[in-house]
This record gives C-alpha cells, sequence and structure tokens, in this order.
C-alpha cells in the first residue's frame, strides 16, 4: 500500500471522531438545523477519507499538521511569503495579476437611475448565442482532498479567425471569480459567477480578466445569477473597471464605470432558486487593451504578504511588529498574526491591555482588507497617538482568517463550504483551524 494511503488510513480514525464530536455539537445545539445542513457531516467525513495533501511542483507529497505559532524570525523570509496553495481542481494562469495603487482626485459619483434601464432576459445556450468562456467546475457535492503549488498554464482562450472581435475572458488567477460567458450578440454578453467551492450557493463576489478590447463600442454585461433579493447597486454603486492601458499612460488605477445600470429579478433557476441580474452598459477606453472588471477593489492573499515583507524589512517597524505563524489553512496556506507593541521601558512597564483585531473572514468582503491595511499604516506609523497606542497596548492582528477561499476566489466560505464567521463555538481544529487558533489566542 502506498505510503500516501496508509497515511491517509491511519488518520480516518482521528478524523473520523473529530467529525462526529462536531456532530453531536451540532445535533445537540439545533437538531432541526442539523437536518437541514446535513450535508455538512458528509463533507466532514469525505475530508476525513481523504486527508488534505500539499503537494509543490516536483515534491513528495505532504500531510500538513496545523501548527502552533512561530516566529517568522525564524524562517526564510524568501521561501515564507512566496508559496500560494491551491486545490487541486484548479486551473491557474501562469501570469502574475498585479495592479498600481491610485486615489481618484475626486468622489467618484453613483449612478442615479433614470427609469428606461433595461433589463435583459436570461438568454437560454442555442444557436443564437455563442459560448465564449465556460471554467469546469467541481461538484458541489464533492469536499476538498488536497492542494499544490500551480505551476500549470492552460492555454488561453484562441480566437476561431482573424479580425474575430470577441472578448476573451480570463479569470484563473488569484481572486478571480467568473465560470461562464455567453456571447448574445456583437457586444453584448451574459456572465455566470462561480459559487463557493464546494458549495451550490454564495454568488456575490466577481473579478475577470477581458481583452481583445474595442475602444467606444457600446457593450452590456450581465451578471445572471446573483442570489441576494436587495443590493447595493440599486442605489448606486458601479462596477469596477482597471484599464492596463490606462495604468501604463497615466497611472489611473481601479475607477467605478457603467451606465444603464440595473439590479432586478430574473426567472427561477432550474433548481428552484430565486436569482437576480445586474446589467450596465460602459465602453473600454483603448483598442486591444487588457481590462478587470470586480465588485469591489481587489486584495488579495499575494498583497497581503507583499505587505508583510515590507515590514519584516522595514529596520524601525519590526521593532515592534512581530509577524507569527499562526497556523495553516485546510490547504496550506500560512495564517499570519502580528503582534504590535513598543518595547517596555522599565521593569515596571511590562503589563499591557491587549487588543484583538481581525479581517477576511470573509473572502469576497475585501473592503475589511483596505481598513486592516489603514489601521495597520497608523498602527506602524511615528505619529505620537500611534506611539502612545503602541506604549499602552498589545495590538493582535490576524490580518486575513480566511486567505483559501481569497485565494480561490469564494464570497463566503473556505474549502470547507463552511462560512467560518460561525465556526466560533466549533471545535473543529482540523477543519477551521485559523478559527480554533484566534479563538486560543484570545483566551491566552
Amino acid at each position: 500500500m502506498p505510503a500516501v494511503l496508509i497515511i491517509q488510513f491511519l488518520d480516518f480514525f482521528q478524523s473520523f471522531f473529530s467529525a462526529y464530536h462536531v456532530f453531536v455539537q451540532v445535533a445537540s445545539h439545533n437538531f432541526e438545523k442539523f437536518l437541514a445542513d446535513k450535508q455538512i457531516i458528509l463533507h466532514l467525513l469525505q475530508m476525513s477519507l481523504a486527508e488534505q495533501i500539499l503537494l509543490p511542483s516536483g515534491s513528495e507529497a505532504v500531510v500538513p499538521q496545523p501548527g502552533e505559532p512561530q516566529n517568522l524570525g525564524d524562517l526564510s523570509t524568501a521561501g515564507q511569503f512566496s508559496l500560494v496553495y491551491w486545490p487541486h481542481q484548479c486551473e491557474v494562469i501562469r501570469d502574475r495579476i498585479e495592479h498600481i495603487d491610485w486615489i481618484p482626485t475626486n468622489p467618484e459619483p453613483l449612478y442615479t437611475t433614470t427609469g428606461l434601464e433595461m433589463t435583459p432576459p436570461y438568454q437560454t445556450p442555442d444557436k443564437g448565442t455563442t459560448s465564449v468562456l465556460l471554467l469546469p467546475l467541481p461538484d458541489k457535492n464533492s469536499c476538498f482532498m488536497y492542494s499544490q503549488v500551480k505551476d500549470l498554464c492552460p492555454l488561453k482562450q484562441i480566437l476561431h479567425q482573424e479580425g474575430d472581435n470577441t472578448l476573451i475572458f480570463e479569470a484563473r488567477f488569484e481572486s478571480g471569480n467568473l465560470q461562464k460567458v455567453v456571447k448574445v450578440n456583437e457586444f453584448e454578453y451574459q456572465l455566470t459567477l462561480r459559487t463557493d467551492l464546494y458549495t451550490s450557493r454564495h454568488t456575490q463576489w466577481y473579478y475577470f480578466q477581458v481583452s481583445n478590447t474595442q475602444a467606444g463600442m457600446p457593450y452590456r454585461f450581465t451578471i445572471v445569477n446573483f442570489t441576494k433579493r436587495n443590493s447595493l447597486y440599486k442605489r448606486g454603486l458601479r462596477p469596477l473597471l482597471y484599464s492596463e492601458a490606462d495604468a501604463k499612460e497615466h497611472k489611473v488605477g481601479w475607477r467605478r464605470t457603467g451606465d444603464d445600470i440595473k439590479y432586478y429579478k430574473t426567472s427561477v433557476g432550474q433548481d428552484g432558486r430565486q436569482y437576480f441580474s445586474l446589467t450596465w452598459t460602459f465602453q473600454f477606453p483603448y483598442d486591444q487593451d487588457t481590462c478587470y472588471f470586480a465588485h469591489c477593489y481587489p486584495y488579495t492573499y499575494s498583497n497581503l504578504q507583499e505587505y508583510l515583507v515590507a515590514i519584516s524589512k522595514d529596520p524601525v517597524k519590526s521593532r515592534f511588529c512581530k509577524i507569527h505563524i499562526l497556523c495553516h489553512s485546510l490547504a496550506g496556506n500560512t495564517v499570519y498574526a502580528l503582534t504590535i507593541t513598543n518595547p517596555p521601558k522599565s521593569d515596571k512597564d511590562t503589563e499591557r491591555k491587549a487588543v484583538i483585531l481581525t479581517a477576511r473572514v470573509h473572502p469576497g468582503e475585501t473592503n475589511s482588507s483596505w481598513i486592516m491595511k489603514g489601521f495597520l499604516d497608523y498602527i506602524l506609523g511615528d505619529s505620537g497617538k500611534a506611539q502612545l497606542l503602541r506604549d499602552n497596548f498589545v495590538f493582535k492582528v490576524v490580518p486575513m482568517l480566511n486567505p483559501d477561499g481569497v485565494i480561490v476566489g469564494n464570497h463566503r466560505c473556505s474549502l470547507t463550504g463552511q462560512d467560518l464567521n460561525r465556526k466560533y463555538k466549533s471545535n473543529g481544529k482540523k477543519f477551521y483551524p485559523s478559527i480554533w487558533y484566534t479563538r486560543k489566542m484570545i483566551k491566552r
């Protein structure tokens, strides 16, 4: 029997009883809810049968264990901040997606409805439409099995003939989310988002690339599988657009775009669920540009790592900001914890109250990462107030509780298919390590 299978088999019994403990806890808390969510237990037992295995390119299988917090000072910075682990089913392009930082000079206006907005109907695949993008999805009844560092480079979409003006869509990159695109007519496209991995729910976050653009043409995009009845798009929110040409030529980054914006109820899907659509019109600023659209300003796991590397290399900030490994996620990605406080000035100055801050438990809520970055910029700054705070408090910060969900472009869940924000009472250390270790840190 292969060594990996032996490890999986021997570990099954411990994993099974961990799952059984969660079963008992959930059932005793609310038996009716447990019956409604019985798929959770199935997922946990399936995961027990196949412990997560990290497969770096060209390496042997490794079975990770969520270890105790470590200080990054004892580890190789270059190696520690470079690996990003993906579920094995995910295809990932080699291209590194980067965006410049840019703040608009003036507040961007909200969209004001006119009452004349169109509501394009859902287009079923037929002779009148063309499938432009269709990415494979893991079965919603499957579960996370193992992860690996991706170095594959799947072929991008190939245009059918020279001069074809069909847009080229891509979302197989960090935090990307788009599953299917149908070309309705020359300048109109119907988009379907991917649900959170290993679930059939949670379609809200989107982030995708578009190339082969034509400037000045009246394009329309319609996303057809939102599930929330209410949306800020009803109150003037506009999608975000990033143009690589604009960034290169004019140093302009993400900006709001879109006209004829409408968020509306569509027909009930084949699964019996009510869906909602978001439609908008826009024009690309340049021919043959590469652009990106997003629900909110992206902030990836790699963005966080780059930020932490800068802190660790800063001779001043690194004196009062220590970066630790809190634990490893289900896929093996590092969950970081920061301890921020000024060194004591005397033996008497040793007892300080602690302040706990966490962010990004929900991957699609990228604004929480930007707020966390703003806080860290301030508390690590040299202002008198920041120094006073560091003199009197110990700040314990977990800037990204759900790195796996962030990496794969989920909106709400981790790779268990569960909302980590509902797991603070769970004893599932194996399945929700970042929550378990955060709770342990708070108790200390």
